[in-house]
């Protein structure tokens, strides 16, 4: 009688675990569904105070432009933290065959983020932002995509 409730027991932790298991990872999953993102707002931006010129000022001039007669709506994308750096090769002579030597290239990496180019952008994005501004060019809305 012992011996079948011991196995009554593991054979419902058996199937209790993996069952444990797809529970959590469905509520993981849902947690972080790439479908629905927390939108990128940044915080500095306020409706009907923040400007135009304070806006290109942080972001740069903007990726796309669409005109109309209530205002502007400007589009920015996520850039890149800066272009890719030319490979870096240098001559390294080696003794050949028969007492001759030969020369190959060997690239190097002259450091990480040894230069970085882009100076002038404060602010960086994550995902792209539109931005809706008035007439007199302050912000009015601000939405993802």
């Amino acid at each position: 009688m012992r011996n079948l409730r011991a196995r009554a027991t593991l054979s419902s932790l058996v199937y209790a675990f993996p069952l444990t298991l797809a529970i959590l990872g469905l509520f993981a999953a849902c947690a972080s569904a790439p479908g629905h993102p927390a939108p990128e707002h940044p915080d500095w931006i306020r409706i009907g105070v923040t400007t135009k010129d304070e806006v290109i000022q942080r972001y740069g001039q903007p990726d796309l432009v669409i005109a109309s007669t209530d205002g502007d709506t400007v589009v920015y994308r996520p850039t890149a933290s800066a272009p890719s750096a030319p490979r870096v090769e240098i001559p390294i002579v080696q003794a050949g065959p028969l007492g001759s030597s030969t020369t190959r290239m060997q690239t190097i990496n002259p450091g990480l983020d040894a230069n970085d180019v882009n100076t002038k952008m404060k602010g960086r994005l994550r995902s792209e932002i539109r931005i809706r501004y008035d007439a007199r060019g302050l912000v009015q809305e601000l939405s993802p995509p």
